[in-house]
């Protein structure tokens, strides 16, 4: 047994534990479920971004940016945060504002709906388990990576880690050990950096050699290596583009980031939290992508998803390798943890319970719910190879494809009636289903605009219009929407405004900032060096 696996097991031993305590504190489904809605702005931060960050971005991403697709993931990065901002606005303030309990509880109580609820709670379930497969899958590949253990006994391990704990204490336990995680990851990846690029040549000589990069060319050209995924570079530009879109819509309505809003204290803190959790992905997405890239130029012959690993154990000091392994763990540990409360959650209080359900009754049902799905899940990565980067983008797409119409829509939308909501969430989980098996089972690459998203994003427009059309807005679904702007619910003053105003000023100078680094540290290097 080496140092860095004592640091990963006394780290998980450390959540284990957090976990526990912070499940004291829930007495009730509305503790188990939303935290007893009172979870400040840093506790939602972190759990926005340790839910979003796990080991897809840390070996997922990263192995794609080491494989010659480095401005693709980047612009995928950068366009994914920005979708903190008007998911908060446009759609997490008013579920907050909405009291449910889950999101597809939203989708319900909005609609007056049962079956929608039902519907999107089995879509939320489906896509949430691809996303808890692929988090225990690259922990576990992490820690067979850096031990003598097996893979298979490693998924044994990881699921240990956070099933336990996730079923005893629900949302409070999430909340808190995802902060801590949080923590711990963003410190293993900007610590990480100026060793990784010192290595790697310093920084404006690395970039030349990246730009002049003999054993993957184009890695950090503006269309990436023309053998990753498609031959053009206008091709790959596009797929960055749409995927940047996709994961912005993940990031705005997906389940696993807006059920965070439900849990805030009130809506001022959803916004400042969105605006925090923004700038936080971004950083750190960044930060790791420029890491992986650089990786190349200290070692050219890796696997891709092996890079950071590789880096962090024979490149980085000891400590600070044990930091970054340590915040993979976290990341993969912290979005396990919320994944499979989601599915508890849904399981027990949109898919099977009754309304006015016993509360202890209820509890009981979501940890049997939560148990019964790791089980299931811990046999699919026990049996099947890691596909981390593919399963991720499966759940993303389909999740931004199905919901992302229906949730801006039960907001803004007039027209869109019970009936167009359940055609437009069903009809687009089909079809990007469909197309993704379709695709993965023939082996077809699509052309861009055939992409899984696209024919699902297009079916669920669709299903909304012709069912709202055929069927038209009740009285009462006017009623409920229009609950949502009652501005009387929204809880705090004008100092609360002020507060607000103040960190979109924050974010302006941030996005000033990140505009300034790609400019003078990477297009101007870049282009001198083919100069």
């Amino acid at each position: 047994m080496n140092v860095y696996i004592i640091g990963i097991f006394v780290s998980l031993a450390v959540f284990f534990l957090v976990g526990l305590i912070a499940g004291r504190k829930v007495k009730d489904t509305n503790d188990y479920y939303v935290s007893g809605r009172r979870a400040p702005t840093v506790l939602i931060v972190g759990s926005l971004i340790a839910s979003f960050l796990s080991t897809g971005a840390f070996l997922g991403d990263t192995g794609e940016v080491y494989s010659g697709f480095f401005m693709g993931i980047v612009i995928v990065g950068v366009i994914q945060a920005t979708g903190y901002i008007y998911g908060a606005g446009f759609f997490g303030r008013y579920i907050r504002r909405s009291m449910a309990g889950t999101v597809p509880e939203y989708f319900g109580q909005r609609f007056d709906s049962p079956k929608l609820r039902r519907l999107a709670a089995i879509i939320m379930i489906v896509s949430v388990s691809a996303y808890l497969l692929s988090a225990i899958q690259g922990v576990a590949t992490l820690m067979s990576s850096i031990t003598n253990l097996s893979y298979p006994a490693c998924t044994v391990i990881v699921w240990l880690a956070f099933t336990v704990f996730t079923i005893y204490s629900g949302s409070p336990g999430v909340l808190l050990t995802d902060t801590i995680m949080f923590l711990v990851f963003l410190a293993g990846a900007l610590a990480a950096v100026p060793y990784i690029v010192k290595a790697g040549g310093g920084w404006f000589d690395g970039i030349a050699s990246l730009a002049n990069c003999e054993s993957m060319p184009g890695i950090i050209s503006w269309h990436g290596n023309l053998d990753y995924l498609y031959p053009d570079g206008l091709g790959n530009l596009l797929w960055a583009l749409t995927y940047g879109l996709v994961w912005a819509l993940v990031v705005a309505v997906s389940p696993w980031q807006t059920s965070r809003y439900l849990m805030a204290k009130n809506e001022h803190v959803v916004l400042r939290s969105a605006i925090w959790s923004s700038i936080g992905v971004m950083t750190v997405t960044v930060s790791l992508y420029f890491t992986a890239a650089f990786i190349r130029n200290i070692n050219g012959q890796l696997q891709g998803s092996q890079a950071i690993i590789w880096a962090s154990m024979n490149v980085l000091p000891t400590f600070i390798g044990i930091t970054m392994l340590t915040g993979i763990t976290a990341a993969g540990i912290s979005s396990a943890s919320t994944f499979l409360s989601l599915i508890g959650f849904s399981a027990a209080n949109d898919v099977v319970s009754a309304a006015g359900e016993d509360d202890r009754k209820k509890l009981r049902l979501s940890r049997w719910a939560m148990l019964g799905a790791s089980l299931v899940i811990l046999v699919l990565a026990y049996i099947n190879p890691p596909q981390i980067f593919v399963i991720m983008y499966f759940g993303g797409t389909v999740i931004a494809a199905s919901w992302s119409v229906v949730a801006f829509g039960s907001i803004w939308s007039k027209k869109l009636s019970r009936a167009g909501a359940y055609l437009g969430m069903l009809l687009g989980f089909l079809g990007c289903a469909g197309a993704k098996a379709y695709y993965a089972l023939a082996g077809i690459t699509p052309p861009i605009y055939l992409d899984a998203f696209f024919i699902g994003i297009v079916l669920s427009i669709l299903g909304a219009v012709a069912g709202s059309l055929i069927f038209k807005v009740s009285p009462r679904e006017q009623q409920l929407r229009q609950a949502l702007f009652d501005s009387s619910i929204a809880e705090g003053g004008d100092e609360e405004c002020r507060k607000d105003r103040r960190m979109w000023l924050v974010y302006l100078a941030f996005a000033v900032f990140v505009g300034c680094f790609f400019l003078f540290m990477y297009a101007i290097p870049y282009n001198r060096a083919l100069a």
